[in-house]
């Protein structure tokens, strides 16, 4: 042979025949696993290739057709781990198909498995039938499952195998962890929570909340007690039953007591337990211990009760003093006239206002004859309103009497009244204040004689018929009586002639607002005497009244209001020498 023709045969590939039991012994061989490297690597011949027939399919027609039937993702192994076959159900599973699937070891679907896993489950396996496993799988595309595997040996007719059989548990994983929640939740809330039998008693779930509000043993050391055995009422067990047997719902407060008798409250709600079937198996019970808001109710109504009491008693006190305040109002003015030697002739004649904003005030005004001829008026408006008020009111009005004893000039009897006054509320933890004014009026001398202590002076009409306020030097503007104990006021003198009026009013009336809390004001008021002086004096005094209401658009006033007109009527024939007229409060 020449060399050409050896050459050409050196290069030649060789056909060599493996037989079945070769081919087992190949595979077999340290490096048949590709998880396993031989330490030396078998030399790779570059001229021969070895042509391996067909190999069996494992377990035959019959097996493959189980094998493909199985509902769990099926992996046969050999002992190595090694996956030799695997049906439909686990290409679904790791989103591969079977040749991508038995190209890895069964170790590599699983997250976190190692070559310990192995030797243990051969170890088990030795003893066991088959061994159950959890373990986190990971698809191809690294998205992962929660599984349970059963792991089993299989004998064949060619060999034995492993065979891993893994079910996809996600939606079971959720829901334990749904109940394990649950759980939890009803284990650790506030309110008590059990679970009785169709007749009510409590020999189920119990947590420990509600073995704490019953009194009972923890645990399941409980001994099985009727719920309604802890109700103070066997109405409320009545009513329960009715409900529960009708299928509803029953829920509201209860009074109960706990094993060892101690009371308690309670808002308590029954349902009926219900089977997948609808069929009532229990009765779940939920209670809410309101023992702190039930006691703190019923503290709470007494608390009401008495304020009510109370109230009451205020109501009539206020009454009575109303009643009282409206006494020191006069019901019936004297009869003031000139003496036949005055040079004009005529009477006097009252009218008044009164409309305090609660249900007494604090306005108030009183007439003191001094003489036939002669009387002194007083006016005064008191700070605030109400009760406080009132009672200042009561105190200047004893005050008055004594007073009017001592001295008729309206200067010295407001600085007296102001000495008194301030020694009496010098204790007093605020400053009550009052505004006043006092005048005496001399028919006979056809004067009045004023002194004010910061009250809105008087409006006086002219013999002409207009109106305006009372002329009177700065001089006679004092101060409010109880803001200087040692003040002192002038007087100043008015003429006063037959067919004169003289207003006086309190700053409820010119202080009211409208809408746009605009003030009536001096203006209007003065406007709306002025348009009524032609009218008798209580009407005068109605019409000032309703401009004033009509402006602020209520009938009502936030501060007290008090109206006393004065007029020097001439006499007429025919009329007494003094009339008494008076106006009701609105």
């Amino acid at each position: 042979m020449s060399k050409e023709e050896e050459q050409q045969k050196a290069q030649a590939t060789m056909r060599i025949d493996i037989t079945p039991s070769m081919l087992d012994e190949l595979q077999q061989a340290p490096f048949a696993s590709p998880r396993r490297a031989p330490a030396h690597p078998a030399p790779s011949p570059a001229v021969i290739r070895i042509v391996a027939p067909a190999q069996k399919t494992l377990g035959g027609a019959d097996f493959q057709a189980l094998l493909s039937s199985v509902y769990d993702a099926v992996f046969l192994t050999d002992l190595s781990g090694h996956i030799l076959s695997t049906n439909p159900r686990a290409e679904q599973f790791f989103n591969a198909t079977k040749a991508e699937i038995c190209k890895r070891n069964v170790l590599d679907w699983l997250c976190g498995a190692t070559e310990d896993l192995l030797s243990t489950i051969q170890t088990t396996l030795g003893n066991n039938r088959f061994i159950l496993i959890q373990a986190l799988c990971q698809r191809t595309d690294s998205s992962m499952f929660p599984a349970e595997i059963s792991v089993c040996r299989i004998k064949l007719a060619e060999r034995t195998v492993l065979g891993f059989f893994l079910r996809d548990i996600t939606w079971r994983k959720e829901a334990e962890e749904r109940i394990k929640t649950g759980y939890n939740a009803l284990q650790n809330a506030a309110s008590g929570i059990a679970v009785a039998d169709v007749d009510g008693n409590l020999s189920g779930y119990i947590n420990p909340s509600m073995a704490t509000l019953l009194g009972l043993p923890a645990g399941d050391a409980a001994p099985a007690q009727p719920f309604a055995s802890f109700l103070a009422s066997p109405d409320a067990a009545a009513a329960m039953a009715a409900a529960l047997q009708a299928g509803d719902t029953w829920s509201g407060p209860v009074d109960m007591k706990r094993l060892d008798g101690t009371p308690f409250y309670a808002q308590a709600s029954l349902s009926p337990n219900l089977n997948p079937d609808g069929v009532t198996t229990g009765i779940v019970v939920s209670l809410v211990d309101t023992t702190s808001e039930h006691l703190a109710q019923q503290q709470l109504e007494h608390y009401a009760t008495q304020l009510r009491n109370r109230n009451r008693e205020m109501a009539a006190d206020l009454q009575m003093a109303r009643d009282l305040q409206y006494a020191f109002l006069p019901a019936a003015y004297p009869a003031i006239s000139t003496s036949p030697a005055a040079p004009a002739q005529g009477s006097l004649r009252f009218a008044h206002i009164y409309s305090p904003a609660a249900l007494v005030g604090g306005d108030f005004f009183s007439v003191l004859p001094i003489s036939s001829s002669s009387v002194i008026v007083f006016i005064a408006d008191v700070m605030g309103h109400g009760a406080r008020a009132s009672l200042v009111v009561a105190t200047i009005r004893g005050l008055l009497e004594s007073i009017v004893k001592t001295t008729t000039s309206p200067g010295p009897f407001l600085q007296r009244l102001n000495a008194t006054y301030s020694s009496i509320f010098a204790s007093a933890n605020e400053l009550m204040f009052a505004s006043a004014a006092c005048l005496r009026i001399d028919l006979d001398e056809g004067l009045i004689h004023f002194a004010n202590a910061g009250h809105p002076l008087p409006l006086c009409s002219a013999p002409d018929g207009d109106i305006a306020t009372a002329n009177c030097p700065n001089s006679a503007h004092g101060s409010a009586i109880g803001l200087f104990p040692d003040a002192t006021y002038d007087e100043c003198t008015i003429p006063f002639r037959p067919g004169q009026r003289i207003l006086f009013y309190t700053d409820g009336i010119t202080e009211a607002q409208n809408a746009a809390h605009e003030e009536f004001g001096e203006d209007r008021l003065l406007a709306s005497i002025h348009d009524a002086l032609a009218q008798p004096l209580p009407d005068m005094l109605s019409a000032a009244l309703s401009a004033a209401t009509g402006f602020s658009g209520s009938d009502t006033f936030e501060d007290d209001v008090c109206l006393l007109g004065i007029e020097f009527a001439p006499p007429a024939a025919g009329d007494p020498a003094a009339e008494a007229s008076s106006t009701p409060a609105p």
